[in-house]
């Protein structure tokens, strides 16, 4: 079986443990390493990362030697750059922090078959940085065995949280897309559904019109809710998708198979991404208001035929969605009027790190409300979780396999895709940052059957910025 090691975190704190005040080390020393020891490619396409302990000073190259069990550059895998004579040259820009190369999946393993690629360090042009000799080298895996331990540090993008991250923890490939790249997501499952972008606060509103060439008046009350002194204000739950995760519960009703049946919305775009960074410890996900669509959402044989055009418009674009049974969603964005991909295949993720559109309760009734530092799993594709606090009893340390307890992942609060929600940290105070609670853990099955323990170790990066989590895992069957 492979080893994988710890992720390039570990490597930070390392290097950082092993200086002290009396080190030659400088704020200006550097060194470089893989984010990942071991990867399991489950994708014909996959990108590659190393990371600079510190940013580069001048532009570069990192040289990496090829070598491998059962695989042959050009014709198991190929790699962009190109390598030559199994070499392969990464060049890197000035002030960089990471440099990457993608990696092309040729053929796939066959069962029981051992066949991977080893990519290792073996210079750098900056004479200055260094490159230590346990995190040098990366080894990505045909044979998609699960990993079995593994850190990992999402890339969500720091305070103004510009990525919702799908991670896979049998392969420790994380899928990261850029939150504004989808409005809307058409169900490939048998059900005729369509979801909106929660991340980006969208809401949505039935209107009583069949006919999307007539204009139709803004309604502010359209909007997930905003806190104040006085409570919230607006955030009907009806305008936005149950957050449980239920395909049945979405704001937009089932699509029917008579056209007239099937009304015009009125969607309320939500905000894009700020570009304004909060201060230390806090988020800052939304800039400005990204505007309103009217849509009309019909069925085409199998397939979605969707119409849209602004609220005042009084013609219309029309495209058909092919419905995608490999994905639980096919993604449609409203502003680039493409198809785009955006989340894996229904089976190939199993959490996903983003800010949530959450029904809540102040004491003053239900309301829609945007949560941050969120973590959502993949009630659709199969992922089932639960939360173990460490009162009942055994820490994460000593947490094996005998300890889970099979019937918990039936019950409705390990189906539902919030188990993990917020709940994994605290929303910090006047003297103190946001910070994971070290007083719990969660037990994660894939849809595969393989079982994880699992705890979050961090929210924020050295300097304190949010949007920075990192977390750890261990199979245990």
């Amino acid at each position: 079986m492979k080893k994988c090691l710890s992720s390039f975190v570990v490597f930070l704190m390392l290097v950082a443990s092993g200086c002290s005040e009396d080190d030659s080390t400088t704020a200006s020393s550097n060194a470089v390493a893989f984010a990942n020891a071991s990867v399991n490619i489950s994708q014909e396409v996959t990108t590659v990362s190393l990371v600079f302990q510190n940013p580069t000073t001048t532009s570069g190259t990192v040289s990496l030697a090829l070598s491998g069990t059962l695989t042959q550059y050009g014709v198991d895998f190929s790699t962009l750059p190109a390598a030559d004579n199994n070499v392969l040259v990464v060049p890197f820009s000035a002030n960089a922090t990471t440099a990457s190369f993608t990696f092309n999946r040729l053929v796939e393993a066959t069962e029981d078959q051992i066949k991977n690629a080893v990519f290792t360090i073996t210079a750098i042009s900056e004479a200055s940085i260094t490159i230590p000799e346990n995190t040098k080298s990366i080894q990505l895996n045909f044979d998609e065995s699960p990993i079995v331990t593994a850190v990992k540090s999402p890339t969500v993008g720091g305070p103004t949280v510009p990525n919702q991250v799908f991670f896979d923890l049998s392969s420790g490939i994380e899928t990261s897309v850029e939150r504004t790249k989808w409005d809307l997501g058409f169900y490939g499952g048998s059900d005729f559904r369509v979801a909106i972008n929660g991340s980006l606060k969208m809401a949505i509103k039935q209107t009583e019109n069949t006919d999307i060439t007539l204009p139709l008046p803004i309604d502010n009350t359209v909007a997930v809710g905003e806190g104040g002194a006085t409570g919230v204000t607006n955030g009907n739950p009806a305008y936005v998708d149950g957050p449980n995760g239920l395909i049945t519960q979405t704001a937009m009703q089932a699509i029917s198979a008579t056209d007239s049946d099937n009304k015009v919305y009125l969607v309320n775009l939500g905000y894009g991404i700020a570009n304004v960074a909060p201060n230390v410890g806090s988020v800052n996900p939304y800039g400005d208001a990204r505007g309103w669509k009217k849509i009309r959402v019909l069925r085409s044989g199998n397939d979605y035929k969707l119409q849209y055009a602004n609220p005042e418009a009084t013609t219309f674009s029309e495209v058909i969605i092919t419905k995608n049974n490999a994905y639980t969603f096919t993604f449609f964005s409203l502003t680039t009027n493409q198809v785009v991909a955006a989340a894996p295949q229904k089976e190939k993720w199993d959490i996903l790190f983003t800010p949530f559109t959450n029904h809540t309760n102040f004491g003053g009734g239900t309301y829609s409300y945007a949560f941050q530092d969120f973590i959502v799993t993949n009630r659709n594709g199969g992922t089932r979780a639960y939360e173990v606090l460490n009162s009942l009893g055994v820490v994460y340390s000593q947490f094996t396999l005998n300890n889970v307890n099979a019937d918990n992942f039936n019950l409705e609060t390990s189906i539902d895709q919030r188990v993990i929600g917020a709940n994994w940290r605290n929303g910090g105070g006047p003297t103190s940052l946001p910070s994971p609670r070290d007083d719990r853990f969660y037990v994660i099955k894939d849809a595969a059957g393989n079982i994880y323990k699992v705890r979050f170790i961090a929210m924020t990066n050295a300097a304190g910025e949010r949007g920075n989590p990192t977390f750890e895992y261990q199979k245990l069957n």
